[in-house]
């Protein structure tokens, strides 16, 4: 697993403080630390790809956009696809309490 960090930051991982920086790819087991934890602070490069062939992201939305638990299930969904970013921006700005950063992560994509 890959990823590129969207902004520079400092994570713990393995009990030792990491330095990131904006653009950096990341792989292996801090890539999937951060995919799940930050979710919204980096892009994930690769996808893993599932027993038919496919690309392994989720093909349906989540149960509700607006009730999806992380924001991770969200990005998960959208993947690269503005459309899909565009239609989950929407639902999330218009919740109760948008959360702020995957609202800036959607609309990055939404923009695309």
């Amino acid at each position: 697993m890959r990823v590129r960090v969207n902004e520079t930051m400092k994570v713990f991982h393995g009990h030792v403080p990491t330095q990131l920086a904006e653009g950096q790819e990341v792989s292996g087991e801090l890539a999937a630390m951060l995919l799940e934890r930050a979710a919204a602070k980096v892009t994930r490069l690769d996808a893993e790809p599932d027993e038919d062939g496919g690309d392994g992201g989720p093909k349906e939305p989540p149960a509700s956009l607006a009730d999806a638990s992380t924001a991770a299930e969200v990005l998960a969904w959208v993947g690269e696809d503005p459309d899909r970013a565009a239609e989950a921006l929407a639902v999330e700005e218009a919740a109760e309490k948008p959360r702020s950063t995957l609202v800036k992560q959607l609309k990055k994509l939404a923009e695309g």
